[in-house]
């Protein structure tokens, strides 16, 4: 049975994610806040929740590596209500980056090595494009998601690691109230 890591996975483009692989017979984890969310999707899909804050990465480290999922879905895209970059708290701009930047690179640098070693994996990361980035907090963590695919794409070549990025903004995700 293929395993994937989901996160962002009780919102919607990751729970949609979570589910689809479900629903395909895939052993599905999915990370998220919204613990009533994780168990409806435990007792509709039989995913195994995994309610944990994204950010405390030491944690979510020690998940990911213990888990060696075949798959990485980074759906987590959470960001301040403000959008004037001048209008944002430190904290906004803080949790912004950590979840939507700083953790993919912690998941990621804690999966890869097995992939690497095992010729095989995935790693999707969803992330806006600019056209569809409503701030600069968004526009520059899209980016910098962006170029880390671009990036890991090429530092992996014939390993057997697939590293992809996904626009939030493009189908299947269009509709999904980003």
């Amino acid at each position: 049975m293929t395993k994937a890591l989901v996160t962002g996975a009780t919102r919607a483009p990751g729970r949609a994610i979570a589910t689809m692989l479900a629903k395909e017979g895939w052993e599905v984890h999915a990370l998220g806040h919204d613990r009533i969310a994780l168990d409806e999707m435990r007792g509709e899909h039989g995913i195994v929740p995994l309610a944990m804050d994204l950010t405390d990465s030491e944690y979510v480290r020690a998940v990911a590596e213990g888990l060696e999922p075949d798959v990485l879905g980074h759906a987590a895209l959470r960001w301040p209500e403000e959008t004037r970059f001048l209008g944002l708290a430190e904290a906004d701009i803080d949790m912004a980056l950590d979840v939507n930047l700083w953790a993919t690179l912690h998941v990621i640098r804690a999966i890869l090595p097995s992939k690497i070693e095992g010729s095989r994996g995935a790693f999707v990361m969803l992330s806006f494009d600019d056209a569809n980035a409503k701030s600069a907090i968004e526009r520059a963590a899209a980016g910098a998601i962006d170029g880390f695919a671009r990036a890991l794409a090429d530092e992996v070549p014939g390993s057997g690691v697939f590293v992809h990025r996904l626009s939030s903004g493009k189908p299947p995700f269009l509709h999904l109230g980003l």
